[in-house]
């Protein structure tokens, strides 16, 4: 990688497309990667697509282009940050029914080309938090995300899985006269919290506008605590949106971790999380050495 660094955007559209378009878009982008040396993940599907890449800078102001140019919207927005290294391994087009998973197929089908509810700027949203008190702040990320990472006061739905959401929602009764202001990092999944939410009689419904990553270029010393997981190598990126000096991957489930353990199998130091700690086998460098942990406690007398 150049000295200029790495640049890293994040960005999604919902927009309709054909089977053959999502070919066209599809062969489109792995062309551009492969001359270019682009690497990161894209979802790609019949209702859009999600993605965060990383390059040089000069890559992804061309591929920000190009991506316009394919979903017909030169006004896209794009979640920008850097880093002093490429975050991911290599790049994959990966082909989905959902662009962001829910399992509703009134969400599915619905195509949300044009998003429901109450979008605020990331400073309309921080005015509101910070003079309103007739707000309820809600999370829609999953546990292991609002763990190291969360607005001031929101409510925490200790989700799993975002189609796990509604069930929440229904579970926990939130006041339907008061404004339920709802996020996420990006802001894909409030594009499907808000209408589902909508649909069980809330009519108050805001969401912020480019997620955490957007909220934080504005105000690195805003309303949001901690760090704000990102789903790739940094695995965290702090109110300054630089990679995380936290956290590290747990190599046995994907999750952030800040536990310092001693490999049982090799010796090796190792960071795992919490959740894993308490599982012996796990208390290892690597799924292979786990692996062979296992064997050999099975094999104890």
């Amino acid at each position: 990688m150049s000295a200029q660094g790495v640049s890293i955007a994040a960005f999604y559209k919902f927009v309709a497309f054909t089977t053959e378009q999502v070919q066209t878009v599809k062969e489109a982008l792995e062309g551009f990667a492969k001359a270019r040396g682009l690497r990161g993940l894209i979802v790609l599907g019949g209702e859009g697509l999600n993605a965060t890449v990383a390059g040089e800078p000069g890559v992804i102001r061309d591929l920000k282009a190009l991506v316009c140019e394919l979903v017909s919207d030169p006004e896209l927005q794009f979640k920008d940050s850097q880093a002093d290294k490429l975050p991911f391994a290599r790049f994959k087009v990966d082909l989905r029914a959902e662009i962001i998973t829910t399992k509703d197929p009134l969400l599915s089908a619905q195509g949300l080309q044009t998003p429901q509810g109450t979008h605020l700027t990331p400073s309309e949203w921080h005015q509101m938090m910070e003079s309103d008190p007739d707000v309820v702040v809600v999370d829609t990320r999953n546990d292991y995300e609002t763990e190291i990472g969360v607005f001031e006061g929101a409510l925490d739905p200790k989700i799993k899985k975002f189609s796990e959401f509604k069930e929440f929602v229904e579970r926990d009764g939130l006041p339907k006269h008061k404004k339920l202001l709802m996020y996420c990092t990006g802001g894909i999944r409030c594009e499907k919290a808000v209408p589902d939410v909508q649909r069980l009689g809330y009519e108050n419904v805001y969401q912020l506008q480019g997620g955490i990553l957007r909220y934080l270029e504005e105000y690195p010393e805003g309303f949001f605590k901690g760090e704000c997981f990102v789903f790739d190598h940094r695995v965290a990126v702090d109110n300054k949106l630089q990679p995380s000096k936290l956290y590290k991957l747990c190599p046995h489930c994907g999750n952030p971790g800040q536990e310092s353990i001693s490999c049982v199998n090799c010796g090796e130091g190792a960071i795992i999380c919490h959740r894993c700690m308490p599982q012996s086998e796990r208390n290892t460098c690597s799924k292979n050495c786990a692996y062979h942990a296992k064997v050999k406690g099975s094999k104890a007398p």
